[in-house]
């Protein structure tokens, strides 16, 4: 943003017009009168080159227009915020088992919906640090607390079911994550675990790794995706992919019992994507940065390259004057 910290200095600009007529109608009509039999060849040759006087009268009134506006002191205002206050670290821990295959989320799978809505609570957060961990049968750090949002959802985006994976180790997701909290000194950390299952897998108990959760004051909010009952499944086969109708138990229990361990008081189900969308916004108003943000101004200073240009363009004058007119000074 460009400003001058003394505009009145532009009223100088209503001196450059009297000057202007000063040099053209005034000051030429005290020119000396010559008498000469060959006044016409005078004037032939004064006319070829009359518009060379009118240079220095274009270059004074460049000179005069450039000091009026560097005594206005032109300067751009970069605009800048200073932030104070801690953001909270958030860790997105999302079931990747063979389970979250299931398609009960059309027009997509419990995976895809997951991984959808969560891009979309991330693109909502300012100043927070956000990481990922995705579990199956084991725990994987897929990207530690950044605040690269970009980065973090192009990870997303490329997280894929574990086809191998043989279990759901809730657990594990679980204490991994707290492993990338625990040593935090942000104002609030909080874990979201997303899955469909219940813990079959690994070598932590989940009630062990909300615990230890609860130990170093991490906020984990469980979150169940999937139906209740049968719901259609991908098969491979040799004759392409089918559907079957299979049955995958959500341990709801189990993830009540985190919630009151760590303080979120009960898990939440989502069926469909707009529920689980509803429980993402509702986390997201839970847990709010307060941040102080104080605007200030950076200022360039552009004066001195207009003081520049006039002692420039000066110097032009007095070269052209003496050097080309050959005008005595």
């Amino acid at each position: 943003m460009l400003e001058f910290v003394y505009p009145d200095w532009f009223w100088g600009l209503l001196i450059i017009l009297p000057y202007i007529a000063y040099e053209i109608f005034i000051k030429n009509k005290k020119k000396v009168r010559l008498i000469h039999s060959r006044i016409d060849l005078i004037r032939n040759v004064a006319g070829r080159s009359s518009f060379l006087r009118f240079i220095p009268i274009i270059l004074r009134v460049l000179v005069l227009l450039l000091l009026i506006i560097s005594l206005a002191r032109p300067r751009i205002a970069h605009k800048k915020q200073q932030i104070t206050g801690k953001g909270i670290d958030i860790m997105l821990a999302i079931d990747v088992s063979g389970s979250m295959k299931a398609v009960d989320f059309k027009p997509t799978n419990r995976l895809e919906a997951a991984k959808k809505v969560a891009i979309d609570f991330i693109e909502k957060r300012r100043n927070d640090r956000i990481g990922l961990i995705v579990f199956s049968e084991n725990a994987y750090t897929q990207c530690p607390l950044t605040l690269d949002y970009n980065i973090l959802m192009s990870i997303m985006q490329n997280v894929k079911i574990n086809e191998e994976a043989s279990g759901t180790a809730i657990g594990m997701g679980l204490a991994t994550a707290v492993a990338r909290l625990k040593d935090s000194e942000a104002k609030s950390k909080v874990i979201i675990l997303i899955t469909d299952g219940r813990n079959n897998s690994g070598e932590i108990e989940p009630f062990d790794a909300a615990g230890l959760a609860s130990a170093f004051e991490v906020k984990v909010y469980p979150v169940g995706v999937g139906r209740k009952g049968l719901v259609d499944f991908p098969i491979k086969t040799a004759f392409g992919v089918r559907y079957q109708k299979v049955k995958i138990d959500i341990d709801m229990e189990s993830l009540d019992k985190i919630a009151e361990i760590t303080g979120t008081k009960h898990a939440r189900l989502a069926t469909n994507t707009d529920e689980l969308s509803a429980i993402m916004r509702h986390i997201d108003e839970m847990e709010k940065t307060e941040i102080k943000i104080d605007d200030y101004y950076v200022y360039q200073e552009l004066f001195w390259r207009y003081l520049l240009a006039a002692f420039v363009l000066l110097l032009l004058e007095f070269i052209f004057r003496i050097i080309i007119r050959k005008e005595i000074p």
